[in-house]
């Protein structure tokens, strides 16, 4: 039987799933955040898709996503699998008093995936686990235990890919470009956002502008907008009571319809229905 657990605190999310047997599981839509991801596979294999590249995940791996970046899941011919993904607020990486180290830099390798040797699957796996217990009983001062938690597994992971060659991406010009119109995505996404625009803000023609964000990402750039929008309508649709119409228009939809239709489209769900099982699984009063 397929077991799932989901446990929030503010902006702060971890999700568990162990799935026995064949699991036709999919994320089919890409999506992207504005929290950090660490995605943890502690048994199984899963295809995992970052700006459009496919990288295939076998158990002790773990795979490090940045803010804003597209990406999404999907099952392989393994007929199991058990995972956990932490969603981390930028917050929770930079309230580093000593400044000794840059959590954020673990985002940034040339490749998303580490592969942990026997030792620090171990370690991790118990971190990750003791975060789940954390967020389960919540006991006095569970946020400062769950940060001390999340900076131990960064800086494990980071050690450990750094001994194992993994690079930190150098961006070329190109790579620059595009990421900063990510970003720029990321910031205003509740404001109208056209091709023109980004053409104008970042001096490159619009031809050519698409063609190379397409290229880098895998998306168009309608598709990656719409996706960063969504996300975000979900956070508010699972952590608020503001209306559905106020959150089209706080999320850059100009057109409730036009809202529903694409909300329906990414998740599967329209705004309602998000919202009831969202909601039925985690009251807002349990949220704070």
């Amino acid at each position: 039987m397929s077991k799932k657990l989901e446990f929030h605190c503010d902006n702060f999310r971890v999700n568990y799933v162990n799935n026995p047997g064949y699991s036709s599981a999919n994320m089919s839509n890409y999506h992207a955040h504005d929290t950090y991801e660490l995605y943890y596979l502690c048994n199984g294999e899963r295809s995992y898709y970052v700006n459009g590249q496919r990288y295939y995940v076998k158990r002790g791996e773990i795979v490090l996503i940045n803010r804003n970046i597209i990406h999404k899941t999907s099952t392989t011919n393994v007929p199991d699998y058990e995972r956990i993904v932490l969603q981390i607020p930028e917050e929770f990486l930079t309230a580093n008093e000593l400044n000794d180290i840059d959590l954020t830099e673990c985002f940034n390798y040339t490749t998303p995936v580490v592969s942990l040797d026997k030792k620090n699957q171990s370690i991790i796996e118990s971190i990750l686990f003791n975060i789940l217990v954390e967020l389960k009983t919540r006991p006095m001062g569970y946020r400062s235990a769950i940060q001390t938690y999340i900076t131990q597994a960064l800086i494990h992971i980071h050690r450990h890919a750094l001994s194992a060659n993994h690079k930190l991406v150098q961006k070329t010009s190109v790579d620059k470009k595009i990421y900063d119109v990510v970003s720029y995505i990321g910031n205003n996404y509740m404001h109208d956002i056209t091709l023109p625009l980004l053409s104008d803000q970042f001096h490159v023609s619009k031809s050519h502008l698409s063609r190379t964000f397409k290229k880098v990402t895998g998306l168009t750039i309608v598709e990656y907008l719409n996706a960063v929008r969504i996300g975000h309508a979900q956070k508010l649709l699972r952590n608020t009571s503001i209306s559905i119409s106020k959150i089209c228009f706080d999320t850059g939809f100009n057109n409730i319809s036009h809202f529903n239709r694409t909300f329906k489209k990414v998740t599967g769900y329209s705004p309602t229905e998000f919202r009831k099982v969202q909601q039925s699984k985690f009251p807002l009063k349990a949220s704070v």
